[in-house]
Parts: C-alpha cells; structure tokens; sequence
C-alpha cells in the first residue's frame, strides 16, 4: 500500500470524522468546511492529494452534487487506521 501524504490523510480523516462509510459521498462544501485543516495547504497540494487518493481508487469524484464518493479501498485504509484521540 502507498504511503498518503499528510494532505491525503488529511482529507482521509474529514471522511472518518463525519462518519462517511464505503459508497457514501461527501460534498466539497463539506470537506471545506474543516478550514482550519487547510490553512497552511495551497490549491495545487490539495489537488494533487485528491488526485492521489482518486489514482489510488480511495476515493471518486462525482459532478452533482460536487464531491467525492468513498470506495471499499478507501473505506478499508480508514478501518485499518487507530482513531486519533
């Protein structure tokens, strides 16, 4: 399994904190809404993270409502992964 970057875990763990499972979506306005993890992050790094996640078949952009989906593959690295507390 490749390694994400911190970005992609980033926008990995947004998933888990609003709780989207396996086939669920997550609108864009959602996944912003965590401003304060994308503070020090330009577009072009968030890009390329989603980019990675999508090439990694974690996750898969839909049009409308703009977004991304939740594949198995992303959904088991989640499960894989120990809750931050």
């Amino acid at each position: 399994m490749k390694e994400l970057t911190s970005v992609a875990r980033k926008i990995m763990e947004v998933f888990r904190y609003f709780r989207i499972k396996k086939d669920e979506y997550m609108s864009a306005k959602l996944l912003l809404s965590k401003k304060r993890l994308w503070r020090n992050i330009d577009e072009e790094e968030f890009n390329k993270a989603v980019g990675d996640l999508i090439r990694l078949g974690y996750i898969e952009r839909i049009e409308h409502p703009e977004g991304w989906r939740l594949l198995e593959a992303g959904d088991d690295w989640l499960k894989q992964r120990p809750l931050p507390f």
